[in-house]
């Protein structure tokens, strides 16, 4: 009875290492964590140079029992691998569509260019200067211009600002950065306000639309009082009256609008070398100080026609109109 039960015992333990055996090389994990970029004239081997002589064992002996898998044809990209894989989940990404290594950036409403480089360059996704240096530089500017009508009709235009719509987007870190953005940001103004403004009659010839827009977005944030204070701007371009909008005086310093506080303005608005200090100048801006959103280009299309001639922002930036300038002075001193 004993000697006929000891087969038994030996064939179940060898039955069990072959179990044990096939488990550990179809099922037991390969750990990765790094990105294997696939070039030219690459194949399996430059993936499987990432892995130990045991996993490439392992993978070996898969293929050489699932005959049908096809590695022949390897994408030319980049493969991000972040967890632990069998071998038949590890080979699935190889031969999937390679992934895109995309980061989500958001443009927020009321940002100039130099907003936006100063952010840029906070998360790393670029060096000082580098954002600004594109959407100014004549040459994209005139590539982007045979491309979209909306920059032709802005005429000599030395900035991309004001077209550079404030939104969320998916942009490529494995590829130029700026480049993609910019493109990205420009189509949005293309799909988003182009294509329903275009066939629209401007209060104004459609690059002082653009300048009074930006500063309507910098000036006020509240949706429903932008359509008045688009108007009160506008009927002061018309009546040749200083605009007086402190906030465009930033403008001209060249630097984010964080740092453009109620004591910076204060102890500017006595410089009157600054064209964007429109308490001096009685023209108007030079050129677009923001990026506004659809919701403010829209309020300044569809102004609202009010007596009111001034405006002024209390501490917890409630906004007080006045038809005359005594209204306006007696606002001043109940409000500021």
């Amino acid at each position: 009875m004993t000697s006929k039960s000891k087969p038994k015992i030996w064939r179940r333990i060898v039955l069990l290492i072959l179990v044990i055996i096939w488990y550990r090389f179809f099922f037991w994990s390969i750990s990765l964590d790094s990105k294997i970029t696939i070039n030219q004239w690459d194949n399996f081997q430059t993936f499987a140079s990432k892995l130990s002589k045991s996993e490439q064992l392992r993978i070996k002996i898969y293929l050489f029992t699932h005959k049908w898998i096809d590695l022949s044809k390897i994408q030319v990209w980049n493969y991000y691998f972040s967890w632990s894989y069998s071998p038949s989940s590890f080979l699935k990404i190889i031969q999937s569509w390679p992934q895109t290594n995309y980061s989500r950036y958001t443009v927020l409403e009321w940002r100039s260019i130099y907003d936006i480089d100063a952010d840029l360059t906070k998360k790393w996704f670029i060096n000082a200067g580098e954002y600004i240096s594109f959407v100014t530089d004549p040459i994209y500017i005139s590539k982007y211009i045979s491309k979209y009508p909306f920059l032709a009709q802005a005429w000599n235009i030395s900035s991309l600002e004001w077209f550079l719509y404030p939104d969320t987007y998916n942009v490529d870190v494995e590829k130029d950065y700026i480049d993609q953005l910019v493109y990205l940001q420009l189509q949005a103004f293309n799909d988003k306000v182009w294509s329903n403004i275009s066939s629209q009659n401007f209060p104004l010839d459609f690059y002082k639309f653009i300048l009074l827009a930006s500063v309507v977005e910098k000036e006020e944030r509240n949706s429903s009082n932008k359509s008045t204070v688009a108007w009160i701007l506008l009927n002061r371009i018309k009546i040749w009256m200083r605009i007086d909008a402190d906030i465009t005086l930033c403008y001209g310093y060249k630097q984010a609008y964080e740092s453009c506080t109620p004591a910076f303005i204060s102890s500017k608005l006595s410089d009157i070398n600054n064209p964007y200090n429109t308490r001096w100048n009685a023209k108007f801006v030079p050129q677009p100080i923001s990026n506004p959103s659809f919701d403010t280009i829209n309020a300044t299309l569809n102004y609202n026609n009010t007596d009111y001639v001034f405006y002024l922002h209390d501490s917890s930036w409630n906004i007080h109109y006045a038809k005359t300038l005594d209204e306006h002075n007696q606002n001043k001193r109940n409000y500021l």
